[in-house]
C-alpha cells in the first residue's frame, strides 16, 4: 500500500466531513469487473457483471443513483439515491458491499428481505438516539447534525439519512425493498472516520470536527488490533506444520495421518481444507476455504482447532470432525462474535453479524426458514448446519473465509474465535490497508505491555491533533472518477 500523504487527516464525525473522493466507480470497473452496457442510456454509467445492478448518474438535482431494475420480478426491484455533496464513503461502502455480495450470496440481493432493523442496531451500538416522532422513527447522531428517518405506518415506505452539508443538508434515500445487508453497511460507514487532505476540511464545520493528522507511514513493525483490519502479511498462506498428525504428500498439500483431512495451497491462492469419513475423495462431507488475502493468523488459529480435533479424534477412536455431531445453537457458534459486540439481524434463512468497525461481515443458516424470524429466535435455533463467514474491506482488501454445511459446529465456533480474536498481531505499518487506519490501534512492537497498559492506549499512535487550520480558500482538489463518470460532473 502506498503511504499516507503528510496533508492527510482522519476526520469525525464522517457525516461532517464534506463529500470527498467519488472514486467508487473507478473502483468498481477495477476491482469488481462492472462495465458500460452497450445500449446504455447517457444516465447509466455502470452496470455488474450479471447485469443485476446499475450505477447511474442524474444530475438535476445531482446524485448517483443505485437500481436493481429486473423486468421478471417486480416486487424484489429497489433503488437508492446519493447526493452529491453527502460523504462518498457512504455510497462506497453501500456499492462495494452490493459488488461483493452479488458475486458471493447473489440471492440475497436480487431476491432481497427488506429491512431497516439492522441499520438502526448499528447507528444505537455507536451512540445515536432513537425517538419517535410525527409518525417517523428517527435515530440522530450524538451532534444532532445528522438523521436516519423511516416513517412506522408503513412497511412500503423510503428509509432516509440525512446530515449537515457545507451549504444546507445532504441526504440519502434507500426504497423499502433496499436489501437489509446493504443499508447496515451504509449506517456502519457513519461511524468510521473519514481520510481527506488538509484543505478538504469544511470550513462551515472546522469547529465541529475532531481531526487528527496522518503522519506518512515509513517501514516499521507494530502490533495492530483487530486483526480482520491488519491486512496481509509477506509469504503464502499458512498450511499445518509437518507433524505426526500431519504429512506433506506433494508440494502445497498436507494431509492428516488418518488419511480423512486434507489441507492444500498454491503461489497466490488461499487454503482448501477438505474432510471426509473416508478420506477427502472422491466426495467430502464438508470443505473450509480461505483466501490469500485473510489475514494469516486467522487461517492459522483456525488450521490449530482443526488440529486439536482432528487430534482427539485419532486419540479416543471418536469422529467429531467428520460430521456435524450434536446440535449447537446458532448463538453458541457465533457466540466469540456477539461476545465481541458485532450487530446482529436475520432473515427467513440466515443470520447476518456485522463487526463494530462496519468493515466485516458474518452469516450462517439457521433453518428456521419461517418469515419474520427474529433474530432472538435464530440465535436459539439447535442445527446441525454449518455457516459462511464473509469478510470485506473497500476494494483492494476483500478477504472470505468460508466453512461450508456439516461442519462440525465446534470447528464453526473456532472461526468465529479466530475472526473476533482481539489479540494484536505484528505488521509492517505499510502493509496496514490506508481505508482501515481510522479503525484499527497500533502500538509499538518493541515495547512489552501490561494488558491494562495496552487498553488505555490511544487508537492510533500514528495520528496527532491538528492545532491549526487550513485556509478557507484553499482549492478543492478533484475526485478520481472513471472516464464515464467524468464527463457526467
Amino acid at each position: 500500500m502506498p503511504t499516507a500523504p503528510a496533508d492527510h487527516a482522519l476526520l469525525s464525525p464522517l457525516h461532517l466531513a464534506g463529500r470527498g473522493d467519488s472514486d467508487f466507480a473507478f473502483n468498481l470497473v477495477t476491482h469488481f469487473g462492472w462495465t458500460t452496457p452497450p445500449s446504455a442510456g447517457d444516465a447509466i454509467l455502470l452496470a455488474s457483471p450479471d447485469r443485476q445492478a446499475l450505477l447511474a448518474w442524474r444530475p438535476d438535482p445531482a446524485r448517483w443513483e443505485v437500481t436493481a431494475p429486473s423486468p421478471h420480478r417486480t416486487r424484489h426491484r429497489w433503488s437508492a439515491t446519493f447526493d452529491d455533496h453527502a460523504p462518498s464513503e457512504i455510497a462506497a461502502s453501500f456499492l462495494y458491499t452490493l459488488a461483493h455480495g452479488l458475486e458471493h450470496w447473489p440471492l440475497q440481493l436480487t431476491y432481497p428481505l427488506p429491512g431497516q432493523d439492522a441499520a438502526l442496531g448499528v447507528l444505537r451500538h455507536g451512540g445515536w438516539a432513537f425517538q419517535q416522532r410525527d409518525g417517523h422513527e428517527i435515530l440522530m447522531a450524538p451532534d444532532r447534525l445528522a438523521a436516519l428517518t423511516r416513517p412506522l405506518a408503513t412497511d412500503d415506505a423510503t428509509t432516509v439519512l440525512t446530515g449537515a452539508a457545507e451549504r444546507g443538508t445532504w441526504n440519502t434515500t434507500f426504497s423499502s425493498r433496499t436489501p437489509a445487508v446493504l443499508l447496515q453497511a451504509a449506517a456502519a460507514t457513519l461511524l468510521r472516520p473519514a481520510v481527506r487532505s488538509l484543505d478538504e476540511l469544511p470550513t462551515a464545520h472546522r469547529q465541529r470536527i475532531s481531526a487528527e493528522v496522518m503522519q506518512p507511514r515509513t517501514p516499521q513493525r507494530v502490533l495492530v488490533s483487530p486483526r480482520q483490519l491488519a491486512g496481509t502479511n509477506s509469504g503464502p498462506a499458512p498450511l499445518p506444520d509437518a507433524s505426526a498428525l500431519w504429512h506433506q504428500t506433494r508440494p502445497g498439500r498436507m494431509e492428516s495421518s488418518c488419511g480423512r483431512a486434507r489441507a492444500d495451497s498454491g503461489p497466490g491462492q488461499g487454503v482448501l481444507v477438505t474432510v471426509g469419513p473416508y478420506g477427502p475423495e472422491p466426495r467430502p462431507v464438508w470443505t473450509a476455504e480461505f483466501t490469500d488475502t485473510v489475514p494469516p493468523e486467522i487461517t492459522a488459529a483456525w488450521l490449530d482447532s482443526l488440529t486439536d480435533s482432528l487430534a482427539t479424534d485419532i486419540d479416543l477412536g471418536t469422529s467429531a470432525s467428520f460430521g456435524p455431531g450434536p446440535g449447537m445453537s446458532v448463538g453458541d457458534s457465533v457466540q466469540p462474535l456477539t461476545a465481541a459486540g458485532w450487530v446482529t439481524h436475520t432473515d427467513d434463512a440466515d443470520l447476518h453479524l456485522i463487526s463494530p468497525d462496519g468493515h466485516a461481515t458474518a452469516r450462517i443458516t439457521h433453518g428456521r426458514l419461517v418469515p419474520g424470524t427474529r433474530a432472538a429466535d435464530a440465535l436459539t435455533q439447535t442445527t446441525h448446519w454449518g455457516a459462511s463467514i464473509d469478510v470485506t474491506g473497500a476494494p483492494g482488501h476483500r478477504w472470505r473465509a468460508a466453512v461450508s454445511p456439516l461442519t462440525p459446529l465446534h470447528l464453526v465456533r473456532a472461526l468465529s474465535a479466530a475472526v473476533s480474536d482481539p489479540a494484536p498481531v505484528h505488521r509492517h505499518t505499510h502493509r496496514i490497508p490506508q481505508q482501515f487506519l481510522g479503525a484499527v490501534r497500533l502500538e509499538t512492537a518493541d515495547v512489552t505491555l501490561s494488558p491494562a497498559a495496552r487498553a488505555s492506549r490511544s487508537r492510533s499512535p500514528a495520528a496527532a491533533v491538528i492545532t491549526t487550520a487550513p485556509r478557507a480558500d484553499t482549492p478543492r482538489p478533484t475526485g478520481l472518477l472513471g472516464p464515464q463518470a467524468k464527463r457526467t460532473r
